[in-house]
Protein backbone atom coordinates (compact mmCIF):
# COMPACT_ATOMS: atom_id res chain seq x y z
CA UNK A 1 0.00 0.00 0.00
CA UNK A 2 2.83 2.41 0.86
CA UNK A 3 4.55 1.82 -2.49
CA UNK A 4 1.31 2.40 -4.36
CA UNK A 5 0.68 5.56 -2.38
CA UNK A 6 4.17 6.92 -3.19
CA UNK A 7 3.59 6.35 -6.92
CA UNK A 8 0.30 8.21 -6.73
CA UNK A 9 1.90 11.10 -4.90
CA UNK A 10 4.68 11.34 -7.47
CA UNK A 11 2.27 11.28 -10.38
CA UNK A 12 -0.10 13.71 -8.66
CA UNK A 13 2.63 16.26 -8.24
CA UNK A 14 4.66 15.90 -11.44
CA UNK A 15 2.80 18.78 -13.08
CA UNK A 16 2.35 21.42 -10.47
CA UNK A 17 0.91 24.45 -12.22
CA UNK A 18 -0.76 25.59 -15.37
CA UNK A 19 1.03 26.61 -18.57
CA UNK A 20 2.64 30.09 -18.15
CA UNK A 21 0.65 32.55 -20.26
CA UNK A 22 3.06 35.47 -20.70
CA UNK A 23 6.74 34.48 -20.75
CA UNK A 24 7.62 32.73 -24.05
CA UNK A 25 10.64 30.91 -22.61
CA UNK A 26 8.59 29.57 -19.71
CA UNK A 27 5.88 28.45 -22.17
CA UNK A 28 8.43 26.50 -24.21
CA UNK A 29 9.92 24.97 -21.08
CA UNK A 30 6.49 23.91 -19.83
CA UNK A 31 5.60 22.30 -23.18
CA UNK A 32 8.85 20.30 -23.04
CA UNK A 33 8.27 19.30 -19.40
CA UNK A 34 4.76 17.97 -20.09
CA UNK A 35 6.31 15.71 -22.74
CA UNK A 36 8.96 14.57 -20.22
CA UNK A 37 11.83 16.38 -21.95
CA UNK A 38 13.30 17.56 -18.66
CA UNK A 39 16.73 18.69 -19.87
CA UNK A 40 15.21 20.79 -22.62
CA UNK A 41 12.68 22.23 -20.17
CA UNK A 42 15.39 23.06 -17.65
CA UNK A 43 17.35 24.93 -20.35
CA UNK A 44 14.35 27.12 -21.21
CA UNK A 45 13.61 27.83 -17.55
CA UNK A 46 17.23 28.78 -16.88
CA UNK A 47 17.31 31.12 -19.90
CA UNK A 48 14.12 32.75 -18.60
CA UNK A 49 15.79 33.31 -15.22
CA UNK A 50 18.92 34.89 -16.76
CA UNK A 51 16.78 37.16 -18.91
CA UNK A 52 14.69 38.22 -15.91
CA UNK A 53 17.84 39.03 -13.93
CA UNK A 54 19.16 41.26 -16.75
CA UNK A 55 15.85 43.08 -17.02
CA UNK A 56 15.47 43.20 -13.22
CA UNK A 57 11.98 41.74 -13.66
CA UNK A 58 11.01 40.44 -10.19
CA UNK A 59 7.84 38.69 -11.33
CA UNK A 60 9.63 36.74 -14.09
CA UNK A 61 12.46 35.86 -11.67
CA UNK A 62 9.92 34.45 -9.23
CA UNK A 63 8.19 32.46 -11.99
CA UNK A 64 11.50 31.15 -13.37
CA UNK A 65 12.69 29.96 -9.95
CA UNK A 66 9.34 28.26 -9.41
CA UNK A 67 9.46 26.33 -12.70
CA UNK A 68 13.10 25.40 -12.10
CA UNK A 69 11.90 23.88 -8.83
CA UNK A 70 9.13 21.99 -10.63
CA UNK A 71 11.62 20.68 -13.16
CA UNK A 72 14.23 19.73 -10.55
CA UNK A 73 12.43 18.14 -7.63
CA UNK A 74 11.77 14.84 -9.44
CA UNK A 75 15.51 14.24 -9.67
CA UNK A 76 16.57 16.02 -6.46
CA UNK A 77 14.27 17.12 -3.64
CA UNK A 78 17.01 19.36 -2.25
CA UNK A 79 17.42 21.18 -5.57
CA UNK A 80 13.66 21.60 -5.85
CA UNK A 81 13.45 23.08 -2.34
CA UNK A 82 16.34 25.43 -3.11
CA UNK A 83 14.65 26.87 -6.20
CA UNK A 84 11.17 27.14 -4.65
CA UNK A 85 12.65 28.96 -1.62
CA UNK A 86 14.23 31.50 -3.99
CA UNK A 87 10.86 31.86 -5.71
CA UNK A 88 9.11 32.54 -2.38
CA UNK A 89 11.63 35.27 -1.64
CA UNK A 90 11.04 36.96 -5.03
CA UNK A 91 7.23 36.76 -4.72
CA UNK A 92 7.47 38.36 -1.27
CA UNK A 93 9.07 41.44 -2.87
CA UNK A 94 5.87 41.93 -4.89
CA UNK A 95 3.59 41.99 -1.81
CA UNK A 96 3.47 45.81 -1.79
CA UNK A 97 3.30 46.62 -5.50
CA UNK A 98 1.36 43.55 -6.75
CA UNK A 99 -0.34 41.91 -3.73
CA UNK A 100 -2.55 39.58 -5.83
CA UNK A 101 0.43 38.19 -7.78
CA UNK A 102 2.40 37.81 -4.53
CA UNK A 103 -0.45 35.94 -2.81
CA UNK A 104 -1.04 33.62 -5.79
CA UNK A 105 2.70 32.97 -6.20
CA UNK A 106 3.07 32.17 -2.50
CA UNK A 107 0.27 29.60 -2.74
CA UNK A 108 1.91 27.94 -5.74
CA UNK A 109 5.25 27.77 -3.92
CA UNK A 110 3.65 26.30 -0.79
CA UNK A 111 1.92 23.63 -2.88
CA UNK A 112 5.21 22.69 -4.54
CA UNK A 113 6.86 22.44 -1.11
CA UNK A 114 3.95 20.24 0.02
CA UNK A 115 4.61 18.03 -3.01
CA UNK A 116 8.30 17.73 -2.14
CA UNK A 117 7.49 16.96 1.50
CA UNK A 118 5.13 14.22 0.32
CA UNK A 119 7.98 12.60 -1.62
CA UNK A 120 10.13 12.85 1.50
CA UNK A 121 7.31 11.18 3.52
CA UNK A 122 6.80 14.29 5.65
CA UNK A 123 3.06 13.79 5.43
CA UNK A 124 2.02 15.94 8.38
CA UNK A 125 3.92 18.97 7.08
CA UNK A 126 2.55 18.35 3.55
CA UNK A 127 -1.06 18.31 4.83
CA UNK A 128 -0.52 21.56 6.76
CA UNK A 129 0.89 23.35 3.69
CA UNK A 130 -1.86 22.14 1.33
CA UNK A 131 -4.52 23.24 3.85
CA UNK A 132 -2.90 26.68 3.93
CA UNK A 133 -3.15 26.83 0.12
CA UNK A 134 -6.84 25.85 0.26
CA UNK A 135 -7.58 28.53 2.89
CA UNK A 136 -5.77 31.18 0.82
CA UNK A 137 -7.40 30.34 -2.52
CA UNK A 138 -10.91 29.21 -1.55
CA UNK A 139 -13.50 31.62 -2.88
CA UNK A 140 -11.07 33.24 -5.34
CA UNK A 141 -10.74 32.74 -9.08
CA UNK A 142 -7.77 30.40 -9.45
CA UNK A 143 -6.60 30.04 -13.07
CA UNK A 144 -3.36 28.24 -12.24
CA UNK A 145 -4.92 24.99 -11.01
CA UNK A 146 -3.18 25.33 -7.64
CA UNK A 147 -6.40 24.99 -5.62
CA UNK A 148 -7.32 21.77 -7.44
CA UNK A 149 -3.83 20.38 -6.86
CA UNK A 150 -4.07 21.19 -3.16
CA UNK A 151 -7.39 19.33 -2.98
CA UNK A 152 -5.86 16.38 -4.84
CA UNK A 153 -2.79 16.29 -2.55
CA UNK A 154 -4.99 16.34 0.56
CA UNK A 155 -7.13 13.52 -0.85
CA UNK A 156 -4.07 11.35 -1.50
CA UNK A 157 -2.53 12.11 1.89
CA UNK A 158 -5.76 11.32 3.74
CA UNK A 159 -6.13 8.16 1.69
CA UNK A 160 -2.72 7.06 2.94
CA UNK A 161 -3.89 7.69 6.51
CA UNK A 162 -6.97 5.54 5.75
CA UNK A 163 -9.34 8.46 6.29
CA UNK A 164 -11.41 7.43 3.28
CA UNK A 165 -14.31 9.85 3.79
CA UNK A 166 -11.96 12.85 3.91
CA UNK A 167 -10.01 11.50 0.93
CA UNK A 168 -13.19 11.08 -1.16
CA UNK A 169 -14.32 14.62 -0.26
CA UNK A 170 -11.05 16.23 -1.39
CA UNK A 171 -10.82 14.13 -4.60
CA UNK A 172 -14.34 15.26 -5.57
CA UNK A 173 -13.38 18.87 -4.82
CA UNK A 174 -10.32 18.48 -7.07
CA UNK A 175 -12.36 17.07 -9.98
CA UNK A 176 -14.92 19.86 -9.60
CA UNK A 177 -12.18 22.53 -9.60
CA UNK A 178 -10.37 21.12 -12.65
CA UNK A 179 -13.59 20.61 -14.63
CA UNK A 180 -14.70 24.16 -13.81
CA UNK A 181 -11.49 25.58 -15.31
CA UNK A 182 -11.24 22.87 -18.03
CA UNK A 183 -7.71 22.13 -16.83
CA UNK A 184 -6.67 19.22 -19.05
CA UNK A 185 -3.20 19.00 -17.56
CA UNK A 186 -4.58 17.90 -14.20
CA UNK A 187 -7.87 16.18 -15.02
CA UNK A 188 -6.24 12.79 -15.77
CA UNK A 189 -4.89 12.63 -12.23
CA UNK A 190 -8.23 13.65 -10.72
CA UNK A 191 -10.15 11.14 -12.86
CA UNK A 192 -7.72 8.38 -11.87
CA UNK A 193 -8.36 9.05 -8.19
CA UNK A 194 -12.13 9.04 -8.70
CA UNK A 195 -11.76 5.80 -10.63
CA UNK A 196 -9.79 4.29 -7.73
CA UNK A 197 -12.56 5.26 -5.32
CA UNK A 198 -15.18 3.68 -7.58
CA UNK A 199 -13.01 0.55 -7.95
CA UNK A 200 -12.81 0.14 -4.16
CA UNK A 201 -16.61 0.33 -4.03
CA UNK A 202 -16.89 -2.28 -6.82
CA UNK A 203 -18.57 0.24 -9.15
CA UNK A 204 -17.67 -1.32 -12.49
CA UNK A 205 -19.12 1.19 -14.98
CA UNK A 206 -18.20 4.29 -12.98
CA UNK A 207 -14.56 3.25 -12.46
CA UNK A 208 -14.14 2.33 -16.15
CA UNK A 209 -15.64 5.67 -17.16
CA UNK A 210 -13.13 7.64 -15.06
CA UNK A 211 -10.13 5.52 -16.17
CA UNK A 212 -11.05 5.81 -19.86
CA UNK A 213 -11.50 9.58 -19.66
CA UNK A 214 -8.19 9.92 -17.84
CA UNK A 215 -6.37 7.89 -20.53
CA UNK A 216 -8.00 9.87 -23.35
CA UNK A 217 -6.94 13.22 -21.85
CA UNK A 218 -3.43 11.93 -21.07
CA UNK A 219 -2.93 10.95 -24.72
CA UNK A 220 -4.43 14.23 -25.91
CA UNK A 221 -1.97 16.27 -23.81
CA UNK A 222 0.94 13.88 -24.59
CA UNK A 223 1.44 13.38 -20.86
CA UNK A 224 3.41 10.11 -20.81
CA UNK A 225 3.55 9.83 -17.05
CA UNK A 226 -0.24 10.09 -16.87
CA UNK A 227 -0.56 7.54 -19.68
CA UNK A 228 1.53 5.01 -17.74
CA UNK A 229 -0.64 5.44 -14.63
CA UNK A 230 -3.83 5.15 -16.71
CA UNK A 231 -2.66 1.95 -18.42
CA UNK A 232 -1.81 0.37 -15.07
CA UNK A 233 -5.22 1.44 -13.71
CA UNK A 234 -7.03 -0.06 -16.73
CA UNK A 235 -5.10 -3.32 -16.28
CA UNK A 236 -6.09 -3.45 -12.60
CA UNK A 237 -9.70 -2.85 -13.65
CA UNK A 238 -9.56 -5.87 -15.97
CA UNK A 239 -8.24 -8.01 -13.11
CA UNK A 240 -10.93 -6.74 -10.73
CA UNK A 241 -14.02 -7.15 -12.92
CA UNK A 242 -13.38 -9.39 -15.97
CA UNK A 243 -10.43 -11.47 -14.74
CA UNK A 244 -9.14 -11.10 -18.29
CA UNK A 245 -5.45 -11.72 -17.63
CA UNK A 246 -4.49 -11.33 -21.30
CA UNK A 247 -6.02 -7.86 -21.64
CA UNK A 248 -4.59 -6.83 -18.28
CA UNK A 249 -1.12 -8.02 -19.31
CA UNK A 250 -1.42 -6.06 -22.57
CA UNK A 251 -2.12 -2.86 -20.60
CA UNK A 252 0.77 -3.52 -18.20
CA UNK A 253 3.18 -4.24 -21.09
CA UNK A 254 2.19 -0.98 -22.82
CA UNK A 255 2.72 0.88 -19.56
CA UNK A 256 6.15 -0.72 -19.07
CA UNK A 257 7.27 0.09 -22.63
CA UNK A 258 6.14 3.71 -22.28
CA UNK A 259 7.67 4.03 -18.79
CA UNK A 260 11.08 2.89 -20.08
CA UNK A 261 11.29 6.12 -22.09
CA UNK A 262 10.69 8.27 -19.02
CA UNK A 263 13.52 9.75 -16.95
CA UNK A 264 11.59 9.27 -13.69
CA UNK A 265 11.99 5.52 -13.21
CA UNK A 266 9.33 5.20 -10.52
CA UNK A 267 6.80 4.75 -13.35
CA UNK A 268 8.81 1.84 -14.74
CA UNK A 269 8.86 0.30 -11.25
CA UNK A 270 5.10 0.79 -10.99
CA UNK A 271 4.40 -1.03 -14.28
CA UNK A 272 6.85 -3.85 -13.40
CA UNK A 273 5.18 -4.39 -10.02
CA UNK A 274 1.81 -4.61 -11.75
CA UNK A 275 3.24 -7.30 -14.06
CA UNK A 276 4.74 -9.15 -11.08
CA UNK A 277 1.32 -9.27 -9.41
CA UNK A 278 -0.23 -10.60 -12.65
CA UNK A 279 2.45 -13.24 -13.19
CA UNK A 280 2.04 -14.47 -9.63
CA UNK A 281 -1.62 -15.08 -10.40
CA UNK A 282 -0.57 -17.01 -13.50
CA UNK A 283 2.00 -18.96 -11.43
CA UNK A 284 4.69 -17.89 -13.93
CA UNK A 285 7.38 -17.78 -11.26
CA UNK A 286 10.28 -17.69 -13.70
CA UNK A 287 8.96 -14.45 -15.22
CA UNK A 288 8.25 -13.16 -11.70
CA UNK A 289 11.92 -13.70 -10.83
CA UNK A 290 13.08 -11.97 -14.02
CA UNK A 291 10.80 -9.00 -13.42
CA UNK A 292 11.97 -8.72 -9.82
CA UNK A 293 15.59 -8.70 -10.98
CA UNK A 294 14.74 -5.96 -13.46
CA UNK A 295 13.00 -3.96 -10.72
CA UNK A 296 16.00 -4.25 -8.40
CA UNK A 297 18.34 -3.15 -11.18
CA UNK A 298 16.23 -0.05 -11.82
CA UNK A 299 16.14 0.79 -8.12
CA UNK A 300 19.91 0.35 -7.85
CA UNK A 301 20.39 2.80 -10.70
CA UNK A 302 17.86 5.27 -9.33
CA UNK A 303 20.28 7.32 -7.21
CA UNK A 304 22.95 7.35 -9.91
CA UNK A 305 20.31 8.65 -12.34
CA UNK A 306 19.47 11.38 -9.85
CA UNK A 307 23.11 12.44 -9.79
CA UNK A 308 23.31 12.34 -13.60
CA UNK A 309 20.20 14.50 -13.86
CA UNK A 310 21.65 17.05 -11.45
CA UNK A 311 24.90 17.09 -13.44
CA UNK A 312 22.98 17.66 -16.68
CA UNK A 313 21.07 20.51 -15.09
CA UNK A 314 24.34 22.08 -13.98
CA UNK A 315 25.75 21.67 -17.51
CA UNK A 316 22.73 23.46 -18.94
CA UNK A 317 23.15 26.25 -16.39
CA UNK A 318 26.82 26.59 -17.29
CA UNK A 319 26.18 26.62 -21.04
CA UNK A 320 23.48 29.27 -20.81
CA UNK A 321 25.54 31.36 -18.38
CA UNK A 322 28.63 31.06 -20.60
CA UNK A 323 26.74 32.21 -23.71
CA UNK A 324 25.32 35.16 -21.82
CA UNK A 325 28.75 36.01 -20.46
CA UNK A 326 30.30 36.06 -23.96
CA UNK A 327 27.49 38.21 -25.33
CA UNK A 328 27.89 40.61 -22.45
CA UNK A 329 31.66 40.82 -23.03
CA UNK A 330 31.21 41.66 -26.73
CA UNK A 331 28.61 44.26 -25.92
CA UNK A 332 30.77 45.79 -23.20
CA UNK A 333 33.84 45.97 -25.47
CA UNK A 334 31.92 47.92 -28.09
CA UNK A 335 30.51 50.22 -25.47
CA UNK A 336 33.93 50.81 -23.92
CA UNK A 337 35.48 51.66 -27.31
CA UNK A 338 32.74 54.15 -28.07
CA UNK A 339 32.95 55.90 -24.74
CA UNK A 340 36.72 55.96 -24.21
CA UNK A 341 37.59 58.98 -26.43
CA UNK A 342 34.73 61.16 -25.34
CA UNK A 343 35.34 60.19 -21.73
CA UNK A 344 39.00 61.23 -21.79
CA UNK A 345 38.22 64.69 -23.19
CA UNK A 346 35.34 65.17 -20.79
CA UNK A 347 37.49 64.03 -17.91
CA UNK A 348 40.25 66.62 -18.56
CA UNK A 349 37.75 69.48 -18.76
CA UNK A 350 35.88 68.22 -15.76
CA UNK A 351 39.03 67.93 -13.62
CA UNK A 352 40.04 71.51 -14.41
CA UNK A 353 36.63 72.80 -13.42
CA UNK A 354 36.54 70.65 -10.28
CA UNK A 355 39.95 71.75 -9.04
CA UNK A 356 39.13 75.42 -9.58
CA UNK A 357 35.78 75.23 -7.86
CA UNK A 358 37.19 73.04 -5.09
CA UNK A 359 39.94 75.53 -4.27
CA UNK A 360 37.55 78.46 -3.85
CA UNK A 361 35.03 76.38 -1.95
CA UNK A 362 37.61 75.05 0.48
CA UNK A 363 38.97 78.49 1.14
CA UNK A 364 35.54 79.97 1.77
CA UNK A 365 34.41 77.00 3.85
CA UNK A 366 37.54 77.23 6.01
CA UNK A 367 36.79 80.85 6.87
CA UNK A 368 33.14 80.11 7.50
CA UNK A 369 33.97 77.12 9.73
CA UNK A 370 36.31 79.23 11.88
CA UNK A 371 33.62 81.86 12.38
CA UNK A 372 31.02 79.23 13.09
CA UNK A 373 33.26 77.58 15.68
CA UNK A 374 33.70 80.87 17.52
CA UNK A 375 29.95 81.49 17.51
CA UNK A 376 29.26 77.99 18.82
CA UNK A 377 31.78 78.39 21.63
CA UNK A 378 30.22 81.69 22.68
CA UNK A 379 26.72 80.23 22.54
CA UNK A 380 27.81 77.21 24.55
CA UNK A 381 29.25 79.46 27.27
CA UNK A 382 26.01 81.46 27.47
CA UNK A 383 23.92 78.30 27.69
CA UNK A 384 26.15 76.87 30.42
CA UNK A 385 25.83 80.07 32.44
CA UNK A 386 22.03 80.07 32.04
CA UNK A 387 21.90 76.46 33.15
CA UNK A 388 24.02 77.19 36.23
CA UNK A 389 21.80 80.18 37.20
CA UNK A 390 18.61 78.13 36.78
CA UNK A 391 20.01 75.34 38.94
CA UNK A 392 21.01 77.84 41.62
CA UNK A 393 17.57 79.48 41.55
CA UNK A 394 15.91 76.09 41.76
CA UNK A 395 18.01 75.12 44.79
CA UNK A 396 17.12 78.42 46.49
CA UNK A 397 13.39 77.88 45.81
CA UNK A 398 13.57 74.36 47.25
CA UNK A 399 15.37 75.54 50.37
CA UNK A 400 12.84 78.38 50.83
CA UNK A 401 9.84 76.08 50.45
CA UNK A 402 11.35 73.46 52.75
CA UNK A 403 11.92 76.09 55.41
CA UNK A 404 8.32 77.33 55.02
CA UNK A 405 7.01 73.77 55.22
CA UNK A 406 9.05 73.10 58.35
CA UNK A 407 7.77 76.36 59.88
CA UNK A 408 4.14 75.47 59.18
CA UNK A 409 4.63 71.98 60.57
CA UNK A 410 6.29 73.36 63.71
CA UNK A 411 3.55 76.00 64.06
CA UNK A 412 0.84 73.33 63.85
CA UNK A 413 2.70 71.18 66.36
CA UNK A 414 3.16 74.05 68.86
CA UNK A 415 -0.42 75.22 68.45
CA UNK A 416 -1.87 71.80 69.09
CA UNK A 417 0.44 71.25 72.07
CA UNK A 418 -0.76 74.58 73.55
CA UNK A 419 -4.40 73.80 72.95
CA UNK A 420 -3.91 70.36 74.41
CA UNK A 421 -2.45 71.84 77.59
CA UNK A 422 -5.37 74.30 77.87
CA UNK A 423 -7.82 71.47 77.39
CA UNK A 424 -6.16 69.41 80.15
CA UNK A 425 -6.32 72.37 82.58
CA UNK A 426 -9.96 73.04 81.81
CA UNK A 427 -10.91 69.41 82.19
CA UNK A 428 -9.88 69.59 85.89
CA UNK A 429 -12.75 72.09 86.65
CA UNK A 430 -16.50 71.28 86.67
CA UNK A 431 -18.53 74.46 86.00
CA UNK A 432 -20.50 74.80 82.73
CA UNK A 433 -18.67 77.89 81.51
CA UNK A 434 -15.50 75.95 81.48
CA UNK A 435 -17.18 73.17 79.47
CA UNK A 436 -18.27 75.71 76.86
CA UNK A 437 -14.73 77.02 76.72
CA UNK A 438 -13.52 73.46 76.10
CA UNK A 439 -15.90 73.13 73.13
CA UNK A 440 -14.63 76.37 71.63
CA UNK A 441 -11.03 75.20 71.95
CA UNK A 442 -11.93 71.82 70.35
CA UNK A 443 -13.48 73.59 67.37
CA UNK A 444 -10.10 75.18 66.61
CA UNK A 445 -8.47 71.78 66.20
CA UNK A 446 -9.95 71.48 62.63
CA UNK A 447 -6.86 73.24 61.24
CA UNK A 448 -8.38 73.62 57.75
CA UNK A 449 -6.50 76.82 57.04
CA UNK A 450 -3.24 75.42 58.42
CA UNK A 451 -3.62 72.19 56.41
CA UNK A 452 -4.34 74.13 53.21
CA UNK A 453 -1.10 76.06 53.66
CA UNK A 454 0.68 72.85 54.55
CA UNK A 455 -0.61 71.05 51.41
CA UNK A 456 0.37 73.98 49.20
CA UNK A 457 4.00 74.01 50.34
CA UNK A 458 4.25 70.25 50.65
CA UNK A 459 3.18 69.75 47.01
CA UNK A 460 5.59 72.42 45.81
CA UNK A 461 8.45 70.50 47.41
CA UNK A 462 7.17 67.00 46.60
CA UNK A 463 5.81 67.30 43.06
CA UNK A 464 2.69 65.19 42.31
CA UNK A 465 3.09 63.20 45.57
CA UNK A 466 -0.67 63.15 46.27
CA UNK A 467 -1.53 62.57 42.59
CA UNK A 468 0.76 59.53 42.28
CA UNK A 469 -0.74 57.92 45.39
CA UNK A 470 -4.36 58.59 44.30
CA UNK A 471 -3.77 57.23 40.79
CA UNK A 472 -2.08 54.07 42.02
CA UNK A 473 -4.30 53.51 45.09
CA UNK A 474 -7.82 54.99 44.46
CA UNK A 475 -9.12 53.82 47.89
CA UNK A 476 -6.87 56.33 49.75
CA UNK A 477 -8.87 59.14 51.43
CA UNK A 478 -7.88 62.63 52.66
CA UNK A 479 -6.87 61.46 56.16
CA UNK A 480 -4.67 58.74 54.62
CA UNK A 481 -2.94 61.39 52.50
CA UNK A 482 -2.23 63.48 55.66
CA UNK A 483 -0.61 60.41 57.28
CA UNK A 484 1.46 59.84 54.11
CA UNK A 485 2.60 63.50 54.09
CA UNK A 486 3.67 63.40 57.73
CA UNK A 487 5.52 60.10 57.14
CA UNK A 488 7.23 61.74 54.15
CA UNK A 489 8.46 64.47 56.58
CA UNK A 490 9.91 61.62 58.71
CA UNK A 491 7.95 62.65 61.87
CA UNK A 492 7.59 60.34 64.85
CA UNK A 493 4.27 58.75 65.85
CA UNK A 494 4.06 61.10 68.84
CA UNK A 495 4.61 64.18 66.63
CA UNK A 496 2.05 62.95 64.14
CA UNK A 497 -0.47 62.36 66.96
CA UNK A 498 0.03 65.90 68.25
CA UNK A 499 -0.39 67.51 64.80
CA UNK A 500 -3.52 65.46 64.02
CA UNK A 501 -4.85 65.90 67.60
CA UNK A 502 -5.33 62.14 68.08
CA UNK A 503 -3.74 59.59 70.35
CA UNK A 504 -0.56 57.71 69.37
CA UNK A 505 -2.60 54.48 69.29
CA UNK A 506 -4.95 56.07 66.77
CA UNK A 507 -1.93 57.00 64.65
CA UNK A 508 -0.74 53.37 64.77
CA UNK A 509 -4.23 52.19 63.75
CA UNK A 510 -4.28 54.69 60.87
CA UNK A 511 -0.82 53.49 59.76
CA UNK A 512 -2.03 49.87 59.87
CA UNK A 513 -5.08 50.65 57.70
CA UNK A 514 -2.85 52.63 55.33
CA UNK A 515 -0.50 49.60 54.92
CA UNK A 516 -3.50 47.46 53.87
CA UNK A 517 -4.67 50.06 51.32
CA UNK A 518 -1.13 50.26 49.94
CA UNK A 519 -1.10 46.43 49.76
CA UNK A 520 2.22 46.17 51.64
CA UNK A 521 3.42 42.85 53.02
CA UNK A 522 4.58 42.45 56.61
CA UNK A 523 8.21 42.46 55.44
CA UNK A 524 7.89 45.84 53.66
CA UNK A 525 8.61 49.03 55.65
CA UNK A 526 5.86 51.71 55.37
CA UNK A 527 8.21 54.65 55.93
CA UNK A 528 10.69 53.42 53.30
CA UNK A 529 7.84 52.92 50.84
CA UNK A 530 6.45 56.47 51.35
CA UNK A 531 9.92 58.02 51.11
CA UNK A 532 10.44 56.21 47.76
CA UNK A 533 7.31 57.74 46.17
Amino acid sequence: MKKYFCYILIFTCCFVFADPSQNVLLQKGWAALVKDHENEAFGYFWQALEKAKKENNTEDKAESFLYLGICSFGASSEKGLFYVTQSLSEFKKLSTTHPDIAKNGRSRCLQLISTIYSRQKKYREAIALSKTVVNDLQGSTDKTGTLGLAYNSLGTLYEYQKQNDSAAYFFKQAVSEFEKTNNKAYLPTAYLKMGDLALKKKQKESSNHYYSNAYRLAKETENKQAQVSCLVALGNWELAFSNNLGTAESYFRQAKELANSLSDKVFAIKSIEALITLKKKQSAFLEVSQLQDEELKIKDNYYSLEREQIAKNLEVQFEVAEKDRKLQLISKEKEVTRLTNSLLISLVVFLLIVFSVLYFFLKRNSQRDKQLLKTKEALFSVLEEQKRLKEKQFENDIEHKESQLSAITLQMLQKNELLDEIKIILQKKDDSSEKNLTKIINSHFAQDSNWNDFDKYFESVNKNFYTKLKNKYPDINANDLKICALIKLNLSIKEMASILNISPDSVKTARYRLRKKLQLTTEENLTEFILSV
